[in-house]
């Protein structure tokens, strides 16, 4: 062989690389005329790996195979029998053992009550045992208290029993002759000024109220019964006030209820007294609505001559008068001899 023919022959020996498509599952083709298989190790590994890890939840499932429903109902009647079991051993070892005795009453959300009242008239005392407690009666006499709206008892172990109270808001106190009433937001008379559920604290903030002197003899409601939603509205204006709203000096504003003149609202301050007449007021003739328009009216007539007024007339939110200190007009045309009655 001549030494061109040796030159221009290439070695055919080693591997010949994978045509496109040619390549078996888990070798690709290679470069250079190489033949790589790599990730073919990883996947053998990673099937092993699966094979091995299913082992065990075969076994678990042909062991749950193994179990008959027979064996199912009998396991779960037992479970059954020592859940009756427990039940009826655990409370009277837990009562023997003191852990069910009321030890401590804890009361809580007061601002106005006497947490030993509270407890003395709901008949709750330590020493006894929680299991004969009955949270829902316990709940249902405690909301039956005057000045409380809502009560939810618990039980915490050990020994404690939990009552939470929510009290009901006061709108203002309500005088006729010398009993003293307080009287709720919605209108509900609550109880007496010195009822013994209220504590110290709590008869402080009472006195602080609105005042409601009510000097006529229609018959009124009673304890636990609301006022009629007229004169409601009429208060809660009038309670609202304030001095600066009106541009007075006053120290205090007092409502009163006058069988002649209706609603009044008295000022006093250092030297000097006036009443402004509001009236009687009837859903028809003289609707609560006029009333934000008799305070305006009010304060423009109290404006740079106030210790200079006696008593001020308001007919409606346009037309008022006044008198000097210490004359008192006549009573106004009303619509009825006195004011409605308080009963809804």
């Amino acid at each position: 062989m001549s030494e061109r023919s040796k030159k221009g022959h290439r070695s055919t020996s080693g591997a010949r690389p994978f045509a496109p498509g040619e390549a078996p599952l888990g070798v690709r083709p290679g470069l250079g005329g190489q033949r790589r298989r790599a990730g073919a190790d990883a996947g053998v590994r990673l099937l092993e790996r699966r094979e091995k890890d299913s082992t065990p939840s075969k076994q678990r499932s042909d062991r749950r195979r193994r179990l008959r429903p027979e064996s199912m109902v009998l396991l779960r009647r037992f479970g059954l029998v020592l859940l009756l079991a427990a039940a009826l051993v655990a409370p009277p070892a837990l009562a023997a053992s003191g852990r069910l005795i009321v030890d401590e009453v804890k009361i809580t959300g007061l601002a106005l009550l006497n947490e030993e009242a509270i407890s003395e008239l709901v008949g709750i005392s330590t020493g006894e045992s929680l299991l004969g407690i009955d949270l829902l009666a316990t709940e249902r006499a405690i909301e039956a208290l005057p000045f409380v709206a809502r009560a939810q008892a618990r039980i915490g172990i050990p020994g404690e029993l939990r009552i939470e109270i929510r009290e009901t808001p006061l709108l203002l106190r309500w005088q006729r002759g010398s009993e003293t009433l307080l009287v709720s937001g919605s209108g509900q008379i609550l109880g007496r000024i010195d009822s013994p559920l209220l504590s110290a604290r709590g008869a402080e903030a009472a006195s602080s109220l609105p005042l409601v002197v009510d000097a006529t003899t229609v018959p009124f409601v009673e304890v636990g019964e609301e006022i009629s939603p007229v004169d409601l509205d009429i208060v809660t204006r009038l309670a609202s006030l304030t001095p600066a709203d009106l541009g007075s000096s006053a120290l205090q504003l007092t409502i009163q209820r006058d069988p002649q003149y209706g609603y009044l609202l008295q000022g006093v301050g250092e030297g000097f007294t006036w009443n402004a007449v509001f009236g009687i007021y009837s859903a028809t003739i003289r609707p609560v609505e006029m009333l934000p328009a008799q305070v305006r009216l009010l304060r423009s007539l109290l404006a740079k001559r106030e210790r200079g007024v006696g008593w001020v007339i308001l007919a409606d939110g346009q037309a008022g008068t006044f008198t000097d200190p210490g004359v008192r007009p006549p009573p106004p045309p009303s619509p009825s001899v006195s004011p409605s009655p308080l009963l809804p």
